[in-house]
């Protein structure tokens, strides 16, 4: 290579005595420890080819970067959320769907049933509902220790469901043929006990409501 400058050829004479004993010795002459970054990369050969795939996989792992969206579709998230998100509203809405229908219903149909009044609820929040919420809470918890969560949630949710679809399609029909109500042992009980038992002998009469 020629030396095109003074620098230059100064540096190659000074380097000369230094490369003509070393060549002539077969002893390689010892070079202070740097650092990686600063080592030449003649003296390193190894350690790049080492580097080479750990560098090659972590640029494989940087994800590229999305296309940039403008107008509406920029107020949206991006497509990936989005395959969670939706299915997680419409489960949510069907969640609160149901509960205000089973909630504005629930009264309605204890409160309007046949030999029933206001009375009957109070009876059924502190007598029924609160011993069925902590049977309810017994019985999932030995579910919940004896089956994996997918199947406890599929297993709740299919009686639930049953129970719903049972109600609307066979019980409350024959509720209003009068074939599951007992009337006239309801009438019989209502004569023969004080009128204090008014509330608990309307929830037999009615006990499918």
């Amino acid at each position: 290579m020629a030396l095109r400058s003074p620098r230059a050829l100064a540096c190659a004479l000074l380097c000369l005595p230094a490369s003509i004993a070393w060549h002539g010795s077969g002893v390689r002459p010892r070079l202070p420890s740097t650092s990686l970054a600063s080592a030449p990369l003649a003296l390193r050969p190894a350690l790049h080819t080492r580097a080479a795939p750990a560098r090659l996989a972590a640029a494989a792992a940087v994800p590229e970067p999305e296309p940039q969206r403008s107008g509406w579709r920029a107020r949206l998230p991006p497509a990936n959320e989005l395959r969670k998100i939706v299915p997680l509203a419409i489960m949510f809405f069907c969640i609160l769907f149901n509960y205000t229908i089973l909630r504005d219903t629930k009264d309605v149909l204890v409160v309007t049933a046949p030999g029933s009044s206001a009375e009957a609820i109070p009876f059924l929040k502190t007598w029924v509902n609160l011993p069925g919420a902590v049977g309810f809470t017994v019985l999932y918890s030995a579910l919940a220790n004896r089956m994996a969560p997918q199947a406890l949630f599929y297993t709740v949710l299919s009686t639930f469901l049953a129970f719903f679809g049972a109600f609307g399609w066979l019980i409350y029909p024959l509720v209003s043929a009068g074939l599951l109500h007992p009337v006239a042992f309801a009438s019989k009980l209502a004569a023969a006990l004080p009128a204090g038992f008014a509330a608990p002998i309307a929830v037999c009469q009615n006990w499918t409501y």
